[in-house]
């Protein structure tokens, strides 16, 4: 008997998708002041022009606070710098682009500067997160 081939379906979400759906959510509760975080993962510069091209083309008065790429560099063992980078950010809303590795380092060390607990919003885009058992906390 001959095999009939199989087909592969991914049910992922693309990031833009993703954003699109940031930002619905974002219109609705009326959070307009945001920043996008990012780190130097693959695509964080695609990101952070996709968040202009969906922030530009609105009629919602959009307050973009900026684009930070956190250094997560080896040379941060206590997490001071990132901390320090993470305090710089003004909007209470933030937009996280990076892998599940750094996600774990970036909200410890959010957690560690008083930046996770109520009035702060965090929204993670990507890839990596998807069917995760466990997301950082």
């Amino acid at each position: 008997p001959q095999e009939k081939g199989s087909t592969f379906l991914q049910l992922g979400s693309s990031t833009e998708q993703q954003l699109q759906v940031i930002f619905e959510v974002l219109e609705e509760y009326d959070w307009t002041a945001f920043a996008v975080l990012t780190t130097l993962l693959p695509g964080h510069e695609d990101v952070a022009a996709y968040v202009e091209v969906l922030t530009d083309g609105s009629f919602v008065g959009w307050e973009h606070r900026g684009v930070l790429t956190l250094n997560l560099s080896d040379g941060d063992a206590d997490g001071a710098r990132l901390r320090r980078q993470l305090r710089e950010v003004s909007a209470h809303i933030r937009l996280l682009y990076c892998s599940r590795d750094e996600a774990e380092a970036i909200f410890r060390a959010a957690r560690d500067a008083g930046l996770t607990g109520p009035g702060y919003v965090w929204f993670l885009v990507g890839a990596s997160f998807g069917g995760s058992d466990a997301l950082p906390e």
